[in-house]
């Protein structure tokens, strides 16, 4: 079964349970059909080949965040919500036409794009590397625009952003305006190359190098490629076994001409340099890469190597190899892929995502919140007794209260009897 029918078998699965979760009346249902959700969302991630995301899916959004969501639920006892009259029909039919909408735009923009080949995008990416014998540092120029400074025998800048276009490459001796080479250059869109000035002439040759920075066939591999700058033709880039000059070496890229560079090549990244070396057309030797130190494979890595005759304080040259690492495209739908997509091209969408959505959440809590209060009637708070205010009075004072007729209202107090002596 191929991937888009894997695919669509797992939207159709995904779309029909989010549905079915917003017109479910039991809310038990709904965080069940949400769970069935977010697994089809892990099975998409795991179809990327992101497994790091499709576990993550799994057990923080359809295990802890669901099961979370079942106990407020459980909690509150409303897994059965009140059929109640909506006071919003119109939102209704504005939702379905909205979706639709939504679905008919992803449709055409899905079908419009080609996902058959990846390649990278945007504004070419170039970086400068002095392998000059006799040029020492040097300013570099681009259209009369200073890009590298003080660029030092055997050293390369980082990459710099430039617009797409053609452009007057000009080296300068470091600090002056002597004009050492120029060349016009054109840069196209997703490329990114490395301009090598080399050679051991005056003034010295630039080649511009494009570098492969695809992704590698799989995980855990590395890209090797390298640019001959020595002066001979016939270099190739070799493993010569556990000992240099034996008959157990096997040519791994070249032979490569002078001011050329090989194709590149993967390989695994858990392979040993120390046994590589450059050899030239009769097996010889040129310089080993056994410095573990400097020439070390790292996994979705390019090892562009560049193989070059260094100046000596006694005026001679040596051979030298240097390392130009650098890191090639993550795979797709990698979590490094997705990390970067995400905090780089998608931040401010995601931003404006997430504040819309907390106005949806605030403005839902708004529309679905009915008071539920009546008004008061207000109480009688007038002071009831027990006994009239009169009698209370007279009771307290000792005087009958005579009201308005002249009556005395109450009874007056008995006489009081005086208690019989008693003779002794």
């Amino acid at each position: 079964m191929t991937e888009a029918s894997l695919f669509l078998i797992v939207g159709i699965i995904a779309i029909a349970s989010a549905v079915a979760m917003l017109l479910s009346s039991n809310a038990v249902h709904s965080a069940l059909f949400l769970v069935v959700v977010m697994g089809c969302i892990a099975f998409l991630f795991l179809m990327l080949d992101a497994p790091f995301l499709f576990l993550v899916q799994i057990t923080v959004y359809a295990g802890a965040i669901m099961v979370l969501f079942l106990f407020v639920i459980m909690f509150l006892s409303a897994e059965r919500m009140p059929g109640k009259t909506s006071l919003f029909r119109w939102m209704t039919p504005l939702a379905v036409v909205l979706a639709l909408v939504f679905l008919t735009v992803a449709a055409i923009t899905l079908g419009q794009v080609s996902t058959t080949e990846i390649a990278p995008s945007g504004a070419p990416l170039v970086r400068i590397g002095n392998f000059a014998t006799e040029a020492g540092p040097v300013d570099v120029y681009a259209n009369n625009e200073l890009i590298a400074a003080d660029v030092d025998y055997g050293t390369t800048t980082d990459f710099e952003t430039l617009p797409a276009g053609e452009y007057n490459l000009a080296l300068f001796t470091a600090g002056t305006q002597d004009a050492l080479v120029a060349q016009t250059v054109v840069l196209e869109p997703g490329t990114v190359t490395t301009a090598l000035a080399y050679g051991e002439s005056t003034p010295p040759q630039v080649a511009l190098v494009d570098n492969n920075l695809a992704t590698v066939a799989s995980d855990g591999d590395a890209r090797v490629s390298f640019f001959n700058a020595y002066g001979e033709d016939g270099i190739s880039l070799a493993d010569t076994g556990s000992e240099f000059d034996t008959e157990d070496t096997s040519v791994l890229l070249g032979p490569v001409a002078f001011g050329a560079s090989s194709d590149s090549l993967d390989v695994n990244a858990r392979d040993n340099m120390s046994t590589w070396a450059f050899i030239d057309e009769g097996g010889t030797v040129v310089f080993p890469l056994s410095n573990t130190d400097v020439f070390e494979l790292d996994r979705d890595t390019l090892e562009f190597l560049v193989l070059a005759q260094e100046p000596t304080f006694e005026g001679t040259t040596r051979p030298r190899a240097f390392s130009l690492d650098t890191g090639t495209l993550p795979a797709f739908g990698s979590p490094v892929s997705v990390g970067r997509e995400l905090f780089t091209r998608y931040m401010l969408p995601m931003q404006m995502v997430a504040v819309l959505l907390l106005v949806a959440m605030i403005g839902a809590i708004v529309l679905t919140h009915k008071p539920d209060y009546k008004p008061r009637k207000r109480r009688d708070e007038r002071r009831k007794v027990s006994r009239p205010l009169t009698s209370v009075i007279a009771a307290q004072t000792g005087h009958d209260v005579v009201t308005a007729s002249g009556q005395n209202s109450v009874e007056k107090l008995p006489e009081p009897v005086a208690e019989p002596q008693v003779e002794q």
